[in-house]
């Protein structure tokens, strides 16, 4: 990365590494993904199944080739996201968009994690069906342990058209789970569209917020959160979320953690993957250093 300046500095220290979110670019080839995310200057990248699928299946790469690529770029692969399989399915598969739909297996995740390098899995519940409390720790701790014996860590994503609504739902499965190799993502747009109480992060320990996703968008909520979700958001700062503020509580509450857009736009796939990644970067700095000066 470059060189920033100290206010740049000061607030750097909110983000452990800065990373380019698989969803920001989810049609664009791996190579030109990767690529994209270097001439940024992100640190990394995170990688969905699908994209992995396609890498294999049209673009002829094999997970030892992805991987060189990804070195070679002075990049890696934190996270894959995301892992549906530790509560059961949903009948008919649900409400879920088929974008969003986990069809791997935990194994099948521990398998490409393995190959990539990646540290992290997400986990997510992403219909709207309610579930037993009970269920989801059992299932998430399951998760975990199975997780625990490949090295890896679970982050647990709560959205708020999910099973898992809120911060709440979230960090008391986490909590109860009683595993150290657990966390949560903070999501902005989620957190606000959720309506969490952010105050409950004064009892969250700061390492257990294993990474943050920048967004941004109107206060005034749309009809489908979903469709706002995968086309809709902001770039961060360029909302009401009043994002640099919630940046400066998580910092001024010791989370260092890996930090990076989660974000599409219609219209994206059709600019160069660069121009895009240049952008996301752009309004990850400055709303970085937005927060830097925020109580």
């Amino acid at each position: 990365m470059t060189s920033m300046s100290a206010g740049e500095q000061t607030t750097q220290g909110l983000a452990t590494e800065l990373v380019l979110y698989a969803g920001c670019l989810p049609a664009t080839p791996f190579r030109e993904f990767v690529a994209a995310a270097a001439s940024a200057e992100f640190d990394a990248i995170t990688l969905w199944p699908l994209m992995y699928r396609r890498a294999q299946s049209r673009e002829g790469l094999d997970p030892a080739t992805m991987r060189r690529i990804v070195d070679d770029a002075g990049l890696r692969i934190t996270d894959i996201d995301s892992c549906g399989d530790w509560l059961p399915a949903p009948v008919a598969g649900g409400d879920v968009q088929p974008a969003f739909r986990s069809v791997w297996s935990r194994h099948e995740f521990f398998a490409a994690a393995a190959a990539l390098g990646a540290d992290t899995l997400v986990a997510v519940h992403l219909t709207g069906d309610d579930t037993s409390h009970d269920l989801a720790v059992e299932g998430f701790a399951s998760l975990c342990d199975d997780a625990a014996e490949h090295g890896l860590r679970i982050a647990l994503e709560f959205i708020p058209f999910s099973g898992v609504r809120d911060l709440a739902a979230g960090w008391s499965i986490v909590r109860e789970s009683g595993r150290a190799n657990s966390g949560l993502v903070f999501d902005v747009c989620h957190v606000v569209r959720s309506g969490s109480d952010t105050g409950l992060l004064q009892s969250i320990p700061a390492e257990r917020i294993l990474s943050v996703q920048l967004g941004d968008g109107s206060l005034a909520a749309p009809a489908d959160l979903v469709d706002e979700a995968m086309y809709h958001r902001a770039l961060p700062g360029d909302g009401e979320f009043g994002v640099g503020a919630l940046l400066g509580q998580l910092c001024g509450l010791g989370v260092r953690s890996r930090v990076g857009p989660e974000l599409y736009q219609t219209g994206w796939s059709q600019r160069p993957a660069a121009e895009v990644a240049a952008d996301l970067m752009d309004a990850t700095r400055r709303i970085l250093t937005a927060s830097s000066s925020s109580p």
